[in-house]
């Protein structure tokens, strides 16, 4: 009996392990402060009530205990039928689960996973409901905001932006990236970033250089030259920052690129525009210049030659001795070639002011200003011969310039022939052109000259018979002006054997004035 009691005193009471289990959930779910655990009756009216609901729901237990759970639901006609349905669900499933809008009771909402556990005693009768709750909100914010991002990320076309991995290689791919570079997500995911590079940045090590500077700095940046699909280059912005999580570990590396090719053809061209504008400035202000220097020119050079020919005329009117009359005669020779070099000057000037000589053209008889010359050399120049070939000739032209061209070149035949032959000039029609020619024998132009013989101030010298010759080298350039005014053309030959021609080749149709 005595052993029988003493066994019996050390057994524990029964029911004694059900009432510690219970203790130590209780103790369980009371000291759980992240989520809502509590008790609903099977009417759904919270019958416990722990920390964590206190802190997530903001009721004591005291304010709760005996209210219906609808009262953490946002207000609604429906709101009963709601709580009803999903007690309905957990009863008839065993459970129910779902994420959605609740209400604190200061009135602010909060997103919440919840589920309700139906409860039932051995028998299988419903005793009540096991509510959790979790407050999700700052989860839910932070993947809304991450979902955002992504949206607004994959729209943006303007911008390339994607993700590489600690080794360069893509990992992701927006819109406008396979619009400013060509490939599609498929296509470039996996790829290591140096296929946007010139080739000539990928074996200088480029890429390798960027990634490295932007592990050290956080971020790099340059504009430079990129490579779409096509193989077309691009000039870019590019952007490259680091990536990492909050214990400092590399998650890889985020790329921005920009497409600026447009604006830099833009700036390029804004430059260019301002460069002519500048050069146009200074072109007026030169042309400004230039005209002056023409007034002056023109007034203060002519008129005291004009006054010094007045003069000599009146001298040699009264000079009787014949020595005093010939340096009066190579006085008035001096003026007028002195003249003839101011009107080449002007010519000139007012060509490179222009962009060429200002023409008056109209309906010309060729064959009459070549008579009209000859005629006047052979007056000025007795004694030599100059034999005239031309038939009746029209063409479209200005004939002061013509003039001006066919004078400067039958003088120069002239003044550089062999006086014992003659200076021929002969012209035909040649399809749509006519083609006149000057001939003379005598001392052939040097080849060093030829080239460039119809340069201004040219200074080459031909020994002629009778003296050594030298000008400011106008002439055959205002002629080669003219004639290319004209839209015609000047070429010439010389040699010992064949003498030197110079052939004008002019269009018989109208020509367009400058």
């Amino acid at each position: 009996m005595v052993e029988r009691a003493q066994a019996s005193a050390e057994q524990p009471p029964p029911g004694r392990p059900e009432l510690e289990t219970a203790e130590r959930f209780r103790l369980l779910v009371e000291s759980v402060k992240d989520y809502a655990i509590f008790i609903l009756d099977p009417s759904g009216h919270v019958t416990t009530w722990n920390p964590g609901a206190e802190r997530i729901k903001g009721y004591r237990a005291n304010d709760i205990i005996g209210k219906h759970f609808s009262i953490f639901y946002p207000r609604g006609s429906s709101v009963l039928e709601k709580c009803e349905q999903e007690l309905e669900i957990a009863a008839r499933d065993g459970r129910f689960e779902e994420e959605g809008w609740r209400v604190r009771k200061d009135g602010s909402r909060m997103w919440a996973n919840v589920t309700i556990t139906a409860l039932r005693d051995p028998s299988g009768l419903l005793v009540g409901y096991a509510k959790v709750t979790q407050d999700l909100t700052i989860r839910r914010a932070a993947e809304e905001e991450a979902r955002r991002f992504q949206l607004l990320v994959e729209s943006v076309k303007d911008y390339a932006i994607f993700i590489l991995d600690p080794s360069g290689h893509v990992s992701s791919w927006n819109a406008g990236a396979e619009r400013i570079k060509g490939y599609t997500s498929d296509e470039i995911i996996g790829k290591h970033f140096s296929i946007f590079y010139p080739a000539e940045s990928i074996t200088g090590g480029r890429c390798e250089l960027e990634l490295e500077l932007a592990l050290r700095d956080g971020r790099f940046e340059e504009e430079g030259y990129r490579v779409r699909k096509d193989g077309s280059r691009f000039w870019a912005n590019v952007t490259i920052t680091s990536l990492r999580d909050s214990g400092n570990t590399l998650l890889g590396f985020a790329k921005v690129t920009q497409d600026l090719t447009q604006r830099r053809e833009a700036e390029a061209s804004r430059r260019a525009l301002a460069e002519q504008r500048a050069a146009l400035a200074e072109r007026a202000r030169t042309q400004e210049f230039q005209e002056r220097f023409l007034a002056i020119l023109g007034h203060d050079l002519r008129n005291p030659l004009a006054s010094i020919d007045m003069g000599i005329g009146i001298l040699r009117e009264q000079a009787s001795d014949e020595s005093a009359a010939r340096v009066l005669a190579r006085m008035q020779s001096s003026s007028a070639r002195m003249s003839r070099m101011i009107e080449q000057i002007l010519d000139l000037t007012r060509s490179r002011l222009a962009g060429g000589l200002d023409l008056e053209l109209r309906a010309m008889a060729l064959d009459e200003t070549l008579a009209k010359i000859v005629e006047e050399l052979r007056a000025a120049h007795r004694g030599r011969s100059i034999d005239l070939f031309v038939p009746p000739i029209g063409i479209w032209g200005d004939p002061d310039r013509m003039e001006q061209v066919c004078s400067n070149l039958i003088g120069n035949a002239i003044l550089h022939g062999d006086p014992s032959t003659p200076v021929m000039v002969r012209a035909h029609v040649d399809e749509a052109s006519v083609i006149v020619s000057i001939h003379n024998y005598g001392v052939p132009i040097p080849e060093e000259i030829l080239p460039k013989l119809f340069d201004p101030f040219r200074r080459g010298e031909r020994e002629s018979r009778t003296a050594k010759t030298t000008g400011l080298g106008l002439g055959l350039y205002i002629s080669w002006e003219i004639v290319r005014g004209h839209q015609g053309s000047i070429d010439v030959d010389s040699s010992a054997e064949r003498g030197t021609t110079f052939r004008v080749k002019l269009p018989l149709q109208p020509a367009t004035s400058r």
